[in-house]
């Protein structure tokens, strides 16, 4: 019979640390879940801008190109290239605003019920998306208001 207690206490406290060790998990696993979403994050704000450089490039260069006809070697970016950069600009801009505003959406979600890991601002990665996005919106009115 005191066996048998004992195998039951021991079985209470391998049990007792399993649970521990499931709490200490699944908080591993939530801060895993954090950085994972600052990664995206700042893949978001990387392909925004890819996006705006993309568009910088598709104006300055011109893919859309003419040849004047009285000027031998001179090649003029078309008014549809320009457009056409700037639409992609402007879509990098988005870009980064919409992946700002989620990652701060699932900051407050998280810290209902976690607690941000340590050296991990929430509000760092959107500020620098929202840097972004400023720099867009200045090369949006550089190309459309400033260009020959």
């Amino acid at each position: 019979m005191a066996e048998k207690n004992e195998t039951e206490s021991e079985q209470i406290v391998l049990m007792k640390r399993m649970v521990e060790m499931s709490e200490d998990r699944s908080e591993m696993s939530a801060e895993r879940n954090y950085m994972n979403a600052e990664r995206t994050l700042s893949v978001w704000v990387r392909t925004a801008l890819a996006l705006m450089v993309f568009g910088i490039a598709m104006d300055r260069f011109g893919w859309l190109l003419y040849r004047l006809p009285n000027v031998s070697n001179n090649l003029n970016p078309n008014r549809l290239s320009t457009w056409g950069g700037a639409v992609l600009v402007a879509f990098g801009v988005i870009v980064a605003i919409t992946t700002g505003i989620r990652f701060l959406a699932y900051v407050v979600a998280y810290r209902r019920s976690h607690q941000v890991p340590l050296h991990h601002g929430p509000f760092l990665g959107p500020f620098f998306a929202l840097c972004t996005a400023l720099f867009g919106v200045a090369l949006l009115i550089l190309l459309l208001f400033f260009t020959d």
